[in-house]
């Protein structure tokens, strides 16, 4: 028998053999075919997606069918089209593919296509991509096929900064951290960070800004949401040195006395402490009601889960109140029985934080503005809105019919609130310091430099 050394290893033809045969007969990794029709399914990376009759023929007339595609938590979607032909019309009129970024057909449309208009390659910006498909009584061609690629969840970054000072009438500018650390795991740069006054904000008083030399890092002062924000891209270690050469400043000369508590955090959602909840205002004019609590139910950040905003204090409602561009839509509603307002959203979904109209009370905590809940017109007014900075108290609320109204009560977005959810991960994305404000100067060498 023929015989191959290796040292003092002596390995037998056979036996390889036997080994090579072996690994030939292991099953191969299923991939899956995913056919159009009426479903919702998980897919994975490397399945593939034809039209109604998969892979060997085309599709059939009067075909009318919506599918969406869901992945794990913090991924998204990428869907490639290797071949595209269905029967054409100047308008798709015909037959035709609509794609939606979300989990139903009132998410938002990234496009029809028709004839041999190709959508090329589809991608999410959350878990969930969703196809609308319809074909008339004639004509039919090939179809279509397309690879579903699953693009997994960046792992978060980790922020951890320290600082709990004094600042007093007269003093020069501040570092707003005492120490800053920026860490992750499968990156060395990101693209934008920001300190955020989040709470005690004193607006026409404080002020941030940034010294030294950044070369890579610009930054932008908002005077409106108190937040300084640094962009790049840059690498971590100059976004450290960059924040950590972020200074406030009070420019009255009576500075209201308080606490000023500073939000670190990625360039996207702003963290309030009070909370531990993550708060973003997704920019989209006309949105009703109903798809704005859809849309902000399909949205995810860094793994926790997005819904409309419910706001239970007036750090919440201030912070939330500072990002809008107009009047933006909370998860608040009396649409079950008029009168009684509650949060239609997230873990506080059942709450009742309202009962009445303007002069009305909460059992815990509300911010409407002044004569507000009114309920008018015909068809009432059933869902709360932070109102436009100029209409009344700043960050205070409206109720609105589903559509919402025109001028300044025409919906320009919605708030989505991160955190709370059961099944949220844990995170160390933002990190949180704080400067306490007085009046008086201290005495030089006895309680502060």
């Amino acid at each position: 028998m023929t015989k191959l050394s290796t040292g003092s290893s002596t390995l037998t033809l056979q036996y390889l053999i036997f080994v090579a045969f072996f690994l030939l007969s292991l099953p191969a990794i299923a991939q899956t075919n995913h056919n159009m029709s009426n479903s919702t399914v998980t897919v994975q990376d490397g399945d593939y997606f034809y039209d109604s009759r998969g892979a060997s023929q085309g599709y059939m007339n009067n075909e009318d069918y919506v599918m969406t595609f869901n992945v794990p938590s913090g991924s998204t979607i990428d869907v490639a089209f290797e071949s595209f032909s269905v029967e054409n019309h100047s308008n798709c009129n015909y037959d035709w593919l609509k794609i939606f970024d979300g989990s139903n057909t009132s998410s938002s449309l990234l496009g029809t296509y028709c004839g041999t208009n190709s959508p090329g390659v589809v991608s999410s910006t959350g878990e969930t991509l969703t196809f609308q498909w319809y074909s008339d009584g004639s004509v039919r061609k090939a179809g279509w096929k397309a690879l579903i690629q699953v693009i997994a969840a960046s792992e978060p970054p980790v922020i951890v900064a320290t600082g709990d000072q004094g600042f007093c009438n007269g003093d020069l500018a501040l570092d707003v951290v005492e120490s800053i650390s920026i860490s992750d795991p499968d990156d060395t740069q990101m693209d934008a960070m920001s300190v955020q006054i989040s709470s005690g904000y004193a607006n026409g008083e404080d002020v941030l800004s940034i010294i030294g030399s950044h070369p890579n890092i610009t930054s932008s002062w908002d005077a409106t949401s108190g937040r300084l924000t640094l962009t790049g891209p840059a690498l971590l270690a100059e976004f450290e040195s960059a924040i950590s050469s972020v200074q406030y400043f009070n420019t009255s000369g009576t500075p209201t006395y308080g606490t000023r508590v500073f939000s670190i955090t990625l360039e996207q959602a702003n963290f309030l402490l009070e909370s531990n909840h993550f708060y973003e205002f997704i920019s989209n004019v006309g949105i009703h009601w109903d798809d704005a609590r859809d849309a902000a139910a399909t949205r995810t950040y860094y793994g926790l889960q997005g819904y409309l905003a419910t706001l239970s204090s007036q750090a919440e409602s201030d912070l939330a109140g500072a990002q809008i561009s107009g009047a933006g839509w909370l998860g608040g509603s009396d649409e079950d029985v008029e009168g009684v307002w509650k949060w239609m959203t997230g873990p506080e979904t059942g709450i009742v934080f309202w009962n009445g109209l303007s002069g009305g009370s909460s059992p815990n905590w509300a911010f409407w503005n002044t004569g507000e809940p009114n309920n008018v017109g015909s068809g009432g007014e059933d869902y709360a809105h932070i109102t436009d900075n100029s209409v009344g108290i700043p960050g205070s609320w409206n109720d609105l019919p589903m559509e919402g109204g025109g001028g300044a009560y025409q919906p320009k977005g919605y708030v989505v609130e991160y955190g709370g959810t059961t099944g949220d991960p844990v995170l160390q994305i933002s990190a949180t310091t704080s400067i306490e404000v007085g009046i008086t100067p201290l005495p030089v060498g006895l309680f502060h430099d």
